[in-house]
């Protein structure tokens, strides 16, 4: 067998994740939004029990018990854009668990272009 067949037989013996959810969660996939100016911006997939899901869950309970942002930021010695891009990555998290961006994979893509901002109203 040639060095290119062993390497395409080796492919087709992983397993490809066939949910978004499932590829975002073993790392399979790049998860972006698009700016309004055309370029992309990486957004991380927070995988339920990590600790930086469980950072911004807690940062997120304190919003909804009315913290203000910069409260929290100062609270935890980080800036205000962390404290939001943490909530933001946190719920983006949960659309992909609910099963949001779905129709937007494919088994075996690995990159995927979850929003464009202005369009849906998400923000980069």
């Amino acid at each position: 067998m040639t060095a290119k067949k062993t390497a395409a037989k080796a492919q087709d013996d992983k397993t490809v994740p066939a949910t978004l959810k499932d590829a975002a969660a073993a790392g399979a996939v790049r998860l972006f939004r698009q700016r309004k100016n055309g370029t992309l911006r990486s957004m991380p997939y927070l995988a339920p029990g990590s600790d930086t899901r469980k950072e911004a869950e807690a940062v997120a309970k304190r919003r909804e018990t009315g913290e203000t942002v910069g409260t929290i930021a100062e609270d935890l010695n980080l800036s205000v854009a962390t404290v939001r891009r943490m909530i933001t990555n946190l719920l983006l998290a949960k659309q992909i668990e609910d099963g949001f961006y779905a129709d937007k994979y494919t088994p075996g893509e690995l990159k995927v272009v979850v929003s464009v901002v202005g369009q849906d109203g998400g923000s980069a």
